[in-house]
């Protein structure tokens, strides 16, 4: 995971690109675990770097990869990132000039062209990376016209080559990441301040919202590793790295009801004393589910609940609607389970008043934590093909969730911009809001909240 252009935490993991944030959360980056596990079990000597969490630079990178002499180096970039990403290649064939270079990541998966314009980048990784990224390195530096979910440079011709997509993993083929390879101390979670890991039951979405990426990573199908593959690994870290703290990273975790349930039931049955939380969808939990969960360990699950106007939920694509936000969000509060909601502002549809009822619903709903986003038209998506076609989009805008990059009919993007701001105000100016804070921050993590929370309140009234 290279480093930030400024020296920030940040997550560049699917659909997940982001900096690290008020919360100052640096997720562990799965893609390169996985891959390492894979490359690992095929006899390489590997390394792995996440550069933000450890607060390495490009100098002390360079450093690193020309002591190591690798013959392959593959890095994740970013769409709000992806100029200073691709560019990195310069440093590492400064550093081994006959290293093969090849990057991953949505943004690249849907434009691979653009990667390949840079002289420095020999291989463009589509979709999940793992299976490709083994297929290289089998093959060595030539020879890749036969490799599935693969862009490159032809070595002879210098021309760019586009290899059919790849068939995705099967769930029993996925391996556990491979954390030994990686510092995991700058783990933490927002708030609790406490070590944690991610665990991936399930790759895939079902769904057709059209600003998400997800499905261009992983697929639409569900693939769900083995409920008691999961669990293994979940206590095979708990053992080797004493972490009791887990994110379960899966675009939707609960889109399939009985693994749910069977995943809980195994950790029950286990006695494995853990907490852990997930992204949800509104409209498939159901109060036996969540009861379960909680039993399990679940202590804050995150819905996207995106706008407070059915309109543009239906535009979007999202298909849910705001009676059933209200529903969810309420069975999780009264079961004690802590709610994290997260809201899409500028989305299709959008007008001042439907922003408005945004945050009015935020304000009415019992949620503990609020994300107010950006749209964001990232390539590969519905939504970047809408804004192309009605030019929504500003010529050379920063594609990020923390950027309205587009001017949307009757609302402009600074106008959504500065509704952000205003919402991060009104939802974290409550006594309510600050109480409920207060009572999930863990001792000993009081001093990592306030210096990131200090500057939160800057960013929010500028």
């Amino acid at each position: 995971n290279p480093p930030h252009p400024e020296g920030k935490g940040f997550t560049r993991e699917g659909r997940c690109t982001q900096e690290a944030g008020a919360w100052a959360t640096q997720w562990p980056p799965v893609s390169l675990a996985t891959t390492a596990a894979f490359l690992e079990r095929d006899g390489h000597t590997l390394k792995v770097f996440d550069c933000p969490a450890v607060g390495m630079g490009r100098a002390r990178l360079r450093a690193l990869t020309k002591a190591f002499q690798p013959d392959f180096v593959f890095w994740s970039t970013a769409t709000p990132t992806l100029s200073y990403d691709l560019n990195l290649s310069g440093l590492i064939k400064e550093a081994v000039p006959e290293a093969v270079t090849g990057v991953f990541g949505t943004h690249v998966t849907a434009l691979p062209g653009i990667a390949l314009e840079n002289p420095g980048i020999d291989a463009v990784i589509r979709r999940e990376p793992e299976q490709t990224i083994r297929e290289i390195c089998l093959h060595g530096p030539g020879g890749w016209q036969d490799i599935a979910g693969l862009s490159y440079r032809d070595r002879e011709k210098g021309e760019a080559c586009h290899n059919a997509d790849r068939d995705l993993l099967d769930p029993e083929e996925i391996p556990a990441p491979a954390w030994r390879h990686l510092n995991i101390t700058p783990y933490r979670l927002p708030l609790k301040g406490l070590p944690f890991l991610i665990v991936a039951p399930i790759r895939g979405c079902p769904y057709s919202c059209s600003f998400c990426t997800a499905p261009l990573y992983y697929g639409k199908k569900l693939r769900k590793r083995p409920v008691p593959n999961v669990v293994d690994e979940i206590e095979h870290n708990m053992g080797m790295f004493k972490v009791k703290n887990f994110f379960v990273w899966a675009d939707t975790f609960t889109a399939d009801k009985g693994y749910v349930k069977a995943f809980s039931r195994e950790i029950v049955k286990r006695g494995l004393s853990i907490s852990w939380t997930c992204n949800s969808r509104v409209d498939t939990v159901d109060i036996e589910m969540l009861s379960l969960m909680k039993a399990a360990g679940l202590w804050m699950i995150s819905f996207g609940l995106e706008s407070g106007s059915d309109v543009v939920l239906r535009l979007t694509g999202k298909n849910i609607r705001v009676e059933q936000s209200r529903r969810a969000v309420s069975l999780a509060h009264q079961l004690g389970i802590k709610t994290s909601g997260h809201f899409i502002l500028g989305l299709p549809g959008e007008t001042e008043a439907s922003m408005g009822g945004t945050l009015a619903l935020a304000l009415s709903l019992p949620l503990d934590i609020a994300q107010f986003y950006a749209a964001a038209p990232f390539p590969g998506t519905e939504l970047y093909k809408e804004a192309l076609k009605r030019g929504w989009l500003q010529p050379d805008s920063l594609l990020s969730q923390d950027h309205a990059a587009m001017d949307l009919p009757g609302l402009p993007g600074y106008r959504v911009e500065a509704f952000r701001r205003y919402a991060y105000r009104r939802f974290y100016g409550r006594p309510k809001a600050i109480g409920n804070m207060l009572t999930m921050i863990d001792q000993k993590a009081v001093g990592h909240v306030l210096r990131n929370l200090g500057t939160f309140l800057k960013w929010a009234k500028d």
